[in-house]
């Protein structure tokens, strides 16, 4: 399926003879929708992610330069009455509809629950980062005078040579009777720094996953947008307060990773900002 929707992707990209075509074909637009709302709830995990974005991406081609297969995508309805787990932010969340959803109305939806993913998982991985134990302030010394400044003078040690080598020897036979405990704890300490490093990459991971979702859905919407009032209208209906800031933030964001990442001035970027500015003033 994924090399199916590559080639399609090549022959939609920045092309309207190409999308339009290939849009004209039966049922391929509503299949295309599918494996973004309907499709990843029936493959593994780690496949959803790849699945949903190129079917995303190919619905971006497909409606961009193509006024035939906007108004294809905007007319469709999808059945209700069932769960959509794949586009879920948890287990625990579920999509109820009722009757049927507008492809519009199912798009926002998908794009809302995973911006608040991302913001949750963004949240969760600045925590992890914060989470340093702090060092224990070292109070083996006093502040002192010395040649006009106030510095912080370590104290000395001030027991005897004896009792400071009896307590060194005692220390060493403390070691080699505990020895095989120091190593189990090293060790542990160092499984537990290794679980937390794990940790923090899966929600670093999460967030990028619905980030790039989120911004893939949001580009999509606004290509829907252009030049249509009544899509405006249909989306800002089914935003909260009807306010489009929360998907140009997101496309704004999603701008500068790539401005990081990819070269200046390509085809994608150029969608990107479009859109951005289309959406800053309808």
């Amino acid at each position: 399926m994924r090399a199916v929707i590559g080639v399609l992707l090549n022959l939609t990209h920045d092309n309207e003879w190409g999308s339009t075509k290939t849009g004209e074909q039966e049922d391929l637009i509503i299949t295309a929708l599918n494996c973004v709302l309907r499709v990843p709830q029936y493959l593994p995990q780690e496949q959803r992610f790849d699945i949903r974005v190129l079917g995303l991406g190919l619905l971006i081609n497909l409606v961009e330069y193509s006024a035939r297969n906007r108004h294809c995508l905007v007319e469709m309805e999808m059945d209700g009455g069932e769960l959509w787990d794949s586009v879920c932010v948890s287990d625990k969340e579920e999509l109820n509809t009722e009757g049927s959803l507008s492809a519009i109305a199912a798009l926002v939806k998908l794009f809302l629950q995973r911006e608040h993913a991302a913001v949750l998982a963004e949240a969760e991985t600045d925590d992890f980062i914060n989470d340093v134990p702090a060092q224990p302030l070292d109070q083996s010394g006093e502040w002192q005078e010395t040649s006009g400044e106030i510095q912080w003078v370590a104290s000395e040690d001030k027991g005897t040579d004896e009792e400071t080598k009896k307590k060194d020897e005692d220390e060493e036979e403390l070691d080699l009777n505990k020895g095989g405990e120091n190593t189990h704890a090293g060790t542990c300490s160092w499984q537990h720094f290794q679980r937390k490093g794990s940790c923090g990459c899966t929600h670093a991971g999460k967030h990028m996953e619905d980030s790039i979702v989120a911004s893939y859905t949001a580009l999509l919407l606004g290509c829907l947008c252009q030049g249509s009032p009544m899509n405006v209208s249909t989306v800002r209906e089914n935003l909260p307060k009807g306010d489009f800031s929360i998907m140009t933030e997101m496309l704004k964001k999603f701008l500068n990773f790539m401005n990081l990442t990819c070269d200046m001035g390509t085809t994608g970027q150029k969608s990107i900002s479009r859109v951005i500015d289309y959406l800053e003033h309808c």
